[in-house]
């Protein structure tokens, strides 16, 4: 869904496009999946020093990162892919066609007002709609369905955030990345059970949180290392648009913004507030959470 002048109408755009869900599921093709396999290095081998860390700063000196295991994933809230096909995911691999055929678009047009093609923000108007759970959920479709590998970053400072819920509280990440406390990208990022999936958590745990998150422009550090990449699909997980300036100062940046809907809870005028702080974003997707469908419209249970 393309952002247009008056943002009060994307609503009732966002209505009409969700009718059209049935023919999109008709139409698009949904990949075979792959057999699981050891986790994969999504990032260059060989990578450039990024900056010097500052001084009596032992970024360099934290042990490897572990890989985050399938069992914390699923905790987290991840589906169980690849085991059975059920209704939540083959909607998932609907999302994920149209994320990535708006990056492949994108990246056709390659114009700077475009922002960066391969990087997608999820965010929300407000807290506990669900935009962590759809955030892992995408980048683990995208990895486990599609035919590039994805990093999962974590862009959202709270206390319980993916990091938490990803048993990474003690890694550095993105606020150590963005305060130059970090000799090279590869320290700070996390792989996973998942082929081709890494997660990137927010950091800045051992450094003191509240100082860098004070410090660190989130938009540039992401911008920055989107670009260091290249061509690796870059999930975004934000902060409500209602509740920090960051999705703001994100959305010139990134490629496309994924905006999760709570159903029967979010209040128009809070939708329509966020999409106004997160405009300047070149395409926006409107996506309805936790709601009950019938059968007739969406996907049934059907098992192999």
């Amino acid at each position: 869904m393309t952002v247009q002048t008056k943002a009060s109408h994307l609503i009732e755009r966002a209505a009409k496009h969700l009718r059209g869900l049935e023919e999109l599921a008709q139409s698009a093709p949904l990949p075979s999946a792959p057999l699981p396999s050891a986790p994969s290095q999504a990032f260059p081998e060989q990578t450039p020093p990024l900056a010097t860390p500052a001084p009596g700063v032992a970024v360099s000196d934290v042990a490897a990162p572990p890989t985050v295991e399938f069992q914390v994933l699923e905790q987290a809230g991840m589906i169980p892919w690849g085991r059975k096909r059920e209704r939540v995911s083959e909607e998932f691999r609907l999302v994920q066609s149209q994320v990535l055929r708006q990056i492949d678009g994108a990246a056709k047009l390659a114009t700077s007002a475009t922002g960066l093609a391969n990087l997608v923000m999820v965010t929300s108007a407000r807290p506990n709609e669900g935009k962590s759970f759809i955030s892992l959920n995408l980048a683990a479709s995208i990895a486990h369905f599609g035919t590039r590998p994805v990093l999962l970053v974590d862009a959202d400072a709270k206390h319980t955030s993916l990091t938490y819920h990803l048993n990474l509280m003690e890694r550095p990440g993105l606020l150590e990345f963005g305060g130059g406390l970090a000799a090279r990208l590869e320290d700070l990022i996390v792989p996973t059970r998942v082929e081709a999936l890494s997660v990137l958590p927010i950091g800045g745990f051992g450094q003191g949180r509240g100082e860098l998150t004070a410090k660190v422009s989130v938009a540039n550090a992401v911008e920055r290392l989107t670009r260091r990449l290249g061509k690796m699909v870059v999930v975004l997980d934000a902060p409500p648009c209602l509740s920090t300036s960051d999705p703001s100062a994100l959305a010139p940046v990134v490629g496309q913004v994924v905006f999760v809907v709570e159903a029967e809870q979010t209040r128009r005028g809070e939708v329509e507030a966020a999409l106004d702080l997160i405009a300047p974003c070149p395409s926006i997707m409107l996506l309805l959470n936790k709601t009950q469908l019938t059968t007739n419209s969406t996907f049934g249970a059907y098992y192999y």
